[in-house]
């Protein structure tokens, strides 16, 4: 049996998509310039690791221009302390991130990852997107937030057709310094 060459190209682009497809879940930077990944990750446990220990100064320094709104540290500790109490929260706090893929948009990358999180002592898990920015020459963060929390969500990131119903903006500061100012 003899392929034409339209056959063979065909069946060369499936498995160079199939690849690329698989690339993702196996490298969940694969959006972003190879040589950027190894400091996005590095940064981004930090942002993860200010969120489980509610170390709010430290957090400050992983906050992009936009995520910051004009405030300053003392301001932002201050938001985030009254917006994440242990007894009475107004948003959760991200104790863990696996990250799973990332899709460029607008000025940076959403990367999308399982997620752990508690709430006024309540757990929440499920899949998590965190909106990464490159500026003054390292990696910063607007903010997270759940896109689905659903029983079983994280197991929707094995499946290589997974996708966000729609990208999210990030042109706005974090959720918890909007009457900040």
């Amino acid at each position: 049996m003899r392929l034409s060459t339209r056959h063979w190209l065909c069946s060369i682009a499936f498995l160079l998509s199939t690849f690329v497809m698989y690339a993702q879940i196996l490298e969940p930077f694969s959006a972003v310039p190879t040589e950027q990944r190894d400091g996005l990750s590095k940064r981004l446990d930090g942002f993860v690791e200010a969120h489980q220990h509610r170390k709010w100064e430290k957090l400050y320094g992983f906050i992009s221009t936009i995520g910051k709104g004009g405030v300053d540290l003392r301001t932002f500790v201050v938001a985030m302390s009254s917006n994440h109490g242990e007894d009475f929260a107004q948003y959760p706090d991200l104790q863990a991130f696996a990250p799973s893929r990332t899709r460029k948009n607008g000025d940076g990358y959403d990367i999308y990852g399982c997620g752990r999180a508690v709430r006024e002592g309540e757990p929440f898990r499920g899949i998590a997107e965190v909106h990464a920015v490159f500026e003054r020459e390292d990696w910063f963060f607007t903010g997270w937030t759940f896109r689905d929390s659903s029983e079983g969500a994280c197991a929707e990131l094995s499946n290589p057709n997974w996708q966000p119903d729609s990208p999210l903006k990030w042109n706005s500061p974090m959720k918890e310094l909007e009457h900040a100012h």
